[in-house]
């Protein structure tokens, strides 16, 4: 079973988030797709975002009706209140799945360059098989100057067309494989999906028509009201 676990902030869910679970779904023949919505990420504390239940019911309606993509609560807010650290999660997930099952992390490519300031990002490497995905034109080098120097890289075979790999490796038996997708054609930002609406700008173009409404019910992103 190969599993894709797609963690993020999803403030809110947008296409470009859909966009690259099709993609990774289809060029890795992925069975399914978690998506989980992150209770605190360590880079983004000081960054107000909408709550964890909020973020979790947007994104359960951007993925209802998409085959094989489905909601995960592994990365909820942690009980000791503590950041989400990856690596954490990630063996977390490994304990429910069945043995032998697969895990692949999903990220977009810009996501991925700051990899170096993770937690234990070393160990996250090669804890699992990484997916990330680029538009065209992403200079597919920098993903290579992003890992940190402990992470030794080599061009890998990839079984999958359409896909690039390379072979990480960190100690003398950890090795993984990131496979790179340079074809996301899907240019969204949350960041830029938020600012609009705070100005009551219509997004509807960049989320889904049920998250649209979700969204206006609850008037979230507001300048007048808090998120």
């Amino acid at each position: 079973m190969k599993i894709g676990f797609f963690g993020g902030s999803f403030d809110p869910p947008h296409r470009g988030h859909i966009a690259l679970a099709r993609l990774a779904a289809e060029r890795l023949s992925l069975d399914r797709i978690l998506f989980a919505p992150v209770g605190m990420q360590p880079l983004k504390r000081d960054r107000p975002t909408a709550g964890f239940d909020v973020r979790v019911a947007m994104t359960t309606l951007a993925i209802a009706g998409q085959p094989g993509m489905e909601i995960s609560l592994v990365d909820a807010p942690r009980a000791d209140r503590r950041p989400n650290y990856t690596i954490d999660t990630v063996r977390t997930l490994r304990t429910t799945l069945p043995p032998g099952a697969e895990i692949f992390c999903l990220m977009g490519a810009d996501s991925f360059l700051s990899i170096g300031r993770w937690y234990r990002s070393a160990d996250l490497l090669v804890a699992c098989d990484f997916v990330v995905a680029a538009r065209p034109g992403f200079d597919l080098g920098r993903i290579a100057a992003a890992l940190p120097a402990t992470v030794s890289v080599a061009a890998a075979d990839a079984p999958y067309p359409g896909a690039l790999a390379l072979s990480l490796h960190h100690g003398s038996r950890h090795a993984s494989t990131l496979y790179l997708l340079p074809d996301l054609d899907e240019e969204v930002s949350a960041s830029a999906i938020r600012e609009a609406l705070e100005h009551g700008s219509p997004a509807d173009s960049a989320i889904d028509p049920r998250v649209a409404a979700y969204i206006r019910r609850h008037g979230l992103y507001r300048a007048d009201a808090a998120s």
